[in-house]
Parts: C-alpha cells; structure tokens; sequence
C-alpha cells in the first residue's frame, strides 16, 4: 500500500465514518429518552436517500431537495412515534417491555416496499452533491482526493456540531436530559414529556434523512440498504457507549476507517471484519469504548 492509498483510504473511511456517526446519533437521542429504538433508522435512512435521487433527477435544485427530504423526514418521524410508539405508551404493561422492536421493524417493512414500488428492486446513484461530476478531485496537501467526499465529511461534521450544541446548549436539550433522568419529575417541572419525545423521534428521522441525503453520491442505493445500516448504526452505537455522544462520534469514525481498510485488503469479506471486531470488543468491554462503566440506575 502506498502512502497516496492510505491516505486516500483514511479520507473515504471517515466520510462513510461520519454518515454512520449521524444515524448513530439517532438511535442514541431516541434510547436517551424513552430507552426506545428505531430499528428502522436504516429504512429512515434509505428514504432520504431515494427522495434525494428522485427530487434531484427531476431537476429540482440541490437546497430545495434537501429541504424537501428534511421536511418528509420529519413528517415520517412524528408518524413513527404516533403510531408506532404512542400506542404501547398507552397499553402499559400490557403491550410488553419490547414491542417496540416490531413496531419500528414494521414500519421499516412498509418503507421498503413503498420505496420498492415507487423505484423499482435495482441499485442506484444519487447525482453529486457538491459538485458537477462525482470523480472530481482536489490536491489537500499533495494527496488527491474526491471532492465530494471531502464536501461530505465537512457537512456531516457541521450537522454533529449542530446536534451537540441542541444537546448542550439549547433549552429543549436540557428538557431531552431533565426527561431522559425522570419523566415524572420533568413534568412536574412544566416540561411537555410527550412533546420531547415526539422531537428525538423527528430528530432521529432527520439524522437518518440527512445520511441518506449524503450517502448517496458515495454507495449504490436500494431498497433493502436499511438493515445494513441499521446493524452499523448499532455497532457505532455500542463501540462509543450508548451513554456517550462524544464516543458515538469517535466510534462511527474508528468503524468506518477500519471498514475501509479491510475492504482493501479483503473486498470479499470486508464488511464482516469490524462488525465481528466489535462483537469481541463487547463480549470484554460491554459499554463499549467510552461508555459509562457502573449500571444506569435512572
């Protein structure tokens, strides 16, 4: 491997690195405050992709098309929560401790075969992005490497900053975390618990529409991507400690790095060697990488 290789590979790994990061970060806001799960954040995310390709073949200008996907996102975020999560919030116990896992993987199920119909069973490409032709390069300290992934990496890094300042710096971030330690007392407090967990459920979506937007001038795109995604997403997840922001966003790097490279060395059987990395990593280290260590006793 040359050096122009590696450091080729280093800057496509963290572009698709940052694409999981950002559907990770879904997964994450959703656990901390319901300790739910979209298991369709994979599917969320093909959406976005295919309603990408589709508006920007049509011909309508790149902003508008990816307002269009954020808006749809977020209307598929609030369905996802009033149908598929509200109605076992209101069954109790008797719905059991679970159900949400069918209940997204459902709806997952429909998105696929709505995005079947209306694209058809084959691969596609979403046109670039950032620029005219998807094999344009730039010279970044003598090493030449695709625009559009450079574009990409700086974009998705944008949108973590942006998710971590919700987080840390704005009200509803604390209103996510005061919900996310006690729901009874937030509402004590005059915190709308139902409207929290209606926006990390929308947030999630728009997480996975805004991946889905950027993953598509980089991987061919299909209906049944979402799975794959998913897995992925989890794994980021359990590597950087469901607990940890700031470790999803080093373990989504740390995972797509590593799955560039052992698709070089191995292009058969790339995608399995870090998924069985981290199932390893977990079987001695549990919470992961950065992960709080003693028991989350909220």
């Amino acid at each position: 491997m040359t050096l122009l290789n590696f450091f080729q590979l280093l800057v496509s790994g963290i572009a698709m690195g940052a694409i999981y990061t950002l559907t990770a970060k879904g997964l994450f806001i959703t656990h901390l405050a319901t300790h739910r799960l979209n298991f369709g954040q994979g599917d969320f995310l093909m959406v976005g992709a295919f309603a990408s390709i589709g508006m920007l073949t049509a011909g309508v200008p790149a902003p508008l098309a990816v307002l269009g996907v954020l808006v749809l996102m977020g209307v598929l975020g609030y369905l996802l929560e009033r149908f598929a999560i509200r109605p076992l919030d209101r069954l109790g116990d008797r719905a059991g401790a679970y159900s949400w896992v069918l209940t997204t993987a459902g709806a997952a199920l429909i998105l696929q075969n709505i995005v079947e119909l209306g694209f058809g069973k084959s691969a596609q490409y979403a046109p670039p992005l950032f620029s005219k032709t998807r094999d344009n390069v730039i010279s970044i300290l003598g090493v030449g490497i695709f625009f559009e992934e450079a574009a990409i990496i700086i974009t998705a890094f944008i949108v973590v900053g942006a998710f971590y300042w919700f987080l840390f710096g704005s009200r509803w971030g604390k209103a996510v975390y005061a919900v996310a330690f006690n729901p009874e007392a937030a509402s004590l407090f005059g915190i709308d618990v139902r409207g929290v967990v209606v926006l990390v459920f929308v947030l999630a979506a728009l997480m996975a529409g805004i991946s889905g937007v950027l993953v598509g001038p980089l991987v061919s795109v299909h209906p049944h991507m979402g799975l794959i995604f998913t897995i992925k997403a989890l794994a980021v997840a359990a590597v950087g400690g469901f607990t940890n922001p700031v470790g999803i966003l080093l373990g989504g790097l740390l995972f797509g790095v590593a799955e560039a490279f052992s698709n070089y060395w191995d292009s058969a059987f790339g995608d399995l060697y870090p998924l069985l990395f981290v199932m390893a990593l977990l079987a001695v280290r549990p919470s992961g990488l950065f992960g709080e260590r003693r028991a989350d006793v909220r």
